[in-house]
């Protein structure tokens, strides 16, 4: 592990964003278990899957996407040469702007929200009252986009004077509040569906206030500012604009898939919508956590022109991610029945619907390795301030996607929709890779083949590890009573877990340092 400051600054700082997103999945995963005891992968599962990615999709562009990428290294530069004030007021401007923007959005999505349902999920149209109960989701919760884009903004105030573990932390809200309403409201509905949405929007809330009181102790205030013609917050919204073109294609592959899994087998919406949100635990954990991280440290490389340092940062947070990431694609290829039977086998949630959504989640997992490495690698465009660029990489790769799903859905069903976007993960990476390179020349891929040869070799070994499990110890275990499914899946991890850190350290892996690091300097 390199051995100077930036190196443990990072890892402190990426320990948290962990700490934080592992509290956060693992209320997730609470968060689903509820969801699939009480709404199983049945109709109402369906509708709710499909009316809350109407907002989402909103979302990575107005929040965790083009916002966040834009916005925290324009406000790391501001801060870095002018200080608080300045960059405050930049904020406050670009507050201004998502308030009046997004309520306009959000408007028009309650009242178009008829429109919009049918374009996402016609076929729901096949089953009587569907569509019309998804298009009474979507309207409770098209104002959760109003609220997480305001969280969104707060989150990138922080992380830009180097906060992350509150904002790290904040979006356990959501689940808390989806939880509360499992219990609490949605007994006092019929169809008791319509409660999980109402526990959206307290969730959503809650994540913005659980933040405000940091940023208000940092200085700064909520004060309306509508000069919009100031240079710095022109120079945000065009950094926003192809990154938005890029997100909008996104948003239309993902429109595209939930259309066409609507149009596929009853549940398979909700089998999807398992596996990715389980899927999507390790990749909040680690590469996501990391990027979190890696943004705003190279942002301050980049203003100071100091690519050697860019470089190693970027080469130093992907080995890390890829040793982190790899093993967890493994376990939930090979390892997924026997997971999903634990967490969601109960009440309506039936074995074949563990059958389901474990295919679903071997399939995309296959691409995690991909996905993370992207996370990893577009906050390096991002801070050069050459947003088209990846842009560029994820249009195309939208299109393989959309291309695959529909070639490979008669074939393989659902799961031919997960395959499309684990193929078309590993297109976008590589023509990243490419496009990185030759912006970035101080990257030498060749002199870290050995490193990840060695994170290769020892997942290839775990692969061997848990298909003899899977084959020999398991005997189809994953339908017997659930004390006995738990003491296979904790059986399984454990010795997944001891056969991946004793082959660490018998080849000497530098990341297990970096491991050993964030467990020391975590405070």
């Amino acid at each position: 592990m390199e051995n100077n400051p930036g190196a443990h600054k990072s890892i402190r700082s990426a320990g948290k964003v962990s700490a934080g997103t592992l509290a956060s999945r693992i209320l997730g995963l609470i968060r689903e278990q509820v969801f699939a005891y009480l709404f199983g992968a049945g109709m109402a599962a369906d509708a709710f899957v499909a009316a809350f990615r109407i907002p989402n999709l909103l979302r990575d562009m107005f929040a965790e996407g083009a916002l966040s990428a834009a916005f925290i290294p324009t406000l790391t530069q501001k801060l870095t040469k002018e200080g608080k004030s300045e960059a405050y007021r930049v904020a406050q401007i670009f507050l201004s702007f998502l308030l009046s923007i997004v309520t306009l959005i959000v408007v028009a999505g309650i009242i178009f929200a008829p429109e919009v349902v049918e374009m996402i999920a016609g076929g729901f149209g096949d089953v009587p009252g569907k569509l019309s109960l998804t298009t009474d989701l979507a309207r409770i919760m098209m104002p959760f986009l109003l609220l997480v884009s305001m969280a969104a903004l707060v989150m990138g105030i922080l992380n830009s004077l180097g906060i992350f573990g509150v904002p790290a932390f904040a979006p356990m809200l959501l689940n808390l509040g989806m939880i509360f309403a499992g219990f609490f409201i949605c007994p006092f509905f019929d169809p008791p569906i319509i409660g999980m949405a109402i526990g959206v929007i307290l969730g959503g809330l809650g994540q913005l206030l659980f933040q405000v009181p940091t940023a208000v102790k940092q200085g700064f205030r909520f004060k309306l500012n509508f000069n919009f013609s100031d240079p710095d917050f022109r120079k945000i919204i065009l950094l926003m604009i192809p990154m938005a073109v890029g997100f909008s294609a996104t948003q239309i592959n993902v429109f595209v898939v939930t259309r066409i899994a609507a149009s596929l087998e009853q549940g398979a919406v909700a089998y999807l919508n398992y596996a990715f949100r389980l899927m999507h635990l390790p990749l909040g954990m680690f590469a996501l956590a990391i990027a979190t991280v890696t943004l705003p440290e190279i942002s301050r490389y980049a203003a100071l022109d100091n690519r050697a340092d860019m470089a190693k940062a970027y080469m130093r947070s992907l080995k890390l991610g890829l040793f982190l990431v790899i093993p967890a694609s493994v376990v939930l290829i090979f390892g997924g029945k026997a997971i999903i039977s634990v967490l969601f086998q109960h009440g309506r949630f039936e074995y074949s619907d563990t059958l389901g959504a474990a295919s679903a989640l071997a399939f995309y997992s296959i691409g995690l390795m991909a996905y993370a490495a992207v996370r990893i690698t577009v906050p390096v465009f991002y801070a050069f301030k050459r947003t088209a660029r990846p842009i560029v990489a994820s249009i195309f790769s939208v299109g393989i996607n959309i291309f695959l799903c529909y070639m490979l859905k008669d074939s393989l069903g659902f799961k031919g929709l997960a395959l499309a976007a684990s193929i078309s993960g590993f297109v976008n990476i590589t023509i990243l890779v490419f496009m990185l390179k030759a912006r970035l020349p101080e990257l030498k891929f060749l002199q870290h083949i050995k490193p990840l040869g060695k994170i290769l070799f020892i997942n290839a070994v775990l692969t061997g590890f848990l298909l003899a499990w899977d084959r020999f110890l398991t005997f189809n275990l994953y339908d017997a009573n659930l004390g006995i499914r738990i003491i296979n899946l904790l059986i399984l991890l454990s010795g997944a877990i001891i056969v991946y850190i004793a082959l660490a350290k018998l080849t000497r892996i530098e990341q297990l340092k970096g491991l050993q690091e964030i467990f020391k300097r975590i405070r």
